[in-house]
């Protein structure tokens, strides 16, 4: 009798502390708070799209390579879904995932709450944002409450759909963590 070890439908744990210790939201705040030290508030904006723009793109090219180094079941069959569909599925399967990968990652949050996932529509929302928390610790809450870290999200989604080469999507931000307690994204196919 063999010992068969089923696949893990689980994200592989060493694969999320890479990208966590990589990818540290206090590090990245801490960076941030450092470079606003004695800029004026349009100076604030300029350094925030900088820092945080390259901090999402980078995220999710790392969490778009690591998802295809380390496979897990789940990935295994929306791939088997995607293909027995000619790829129709792809979209939102696979953004989904690798948006999945890098917020799981970054916020030791239990999953992604996904709003609304189908052939025209992702909606996401991040309820548990240390990014936005750590804003308000070092920088104060009138600065956090700019929300210079929306960059990161944005750029995150602007990053993987233009690696993927996917055609146009549209990339908005309906809630946000000052004003609704959470940030919410939509991404819709044009």
């Amino acid at each position: 009798m063999t010992n068969r070890v089923e696949p893990s439908f689980e994200l592989n744990e060493e694969m999320l502390s890479l990208i966590a210790t990589e990818f540290n939201p206090d590090e990245l705040v801490t960076k941030f708070a450092q470079e606003i030290t004695d800029k004026k508030v349009e100076d604030i904006e300029n350094v925030a799209e900088a820092i945080f723009t390259s901090y999402g793109a980078n995220l999710i090219r790392k969490s778009w390579r690591l998802g295809e180094e380390y496979p897990d079941r789940t990935y295994e069959v929306l791939r088997e879904a995607i293909d027995s569909t000619g790829g129709h599925l792809w979209f939102p399967l696979i953004p989904q995932r690798v948006l999945e990968i890098a917020y799981l990652a970054i916020f030791d949050m239990e999953l992604l709450p996904v709003l609304e996932n189908s052939p025209r529509r992702l909606v996401y929302m991040v309820d548990t944002c240390k990014i936005f928390m750590a804003l308000k610790e070092q920088c104060g809450k009138e600065v956090a409450n700019t929300l210079p870290c929306h960059h990161a999200c944005i750029s995150a989604c602007r990053t993987l759909f233009n690696e993927l080469d996917y055609p146009e999507v549209l990339i908005e931000m309906e809630a946000s963590a000052h004003r609704d307690g959470y940030c919410q994204f939509v991404v819709t196919k044009i």
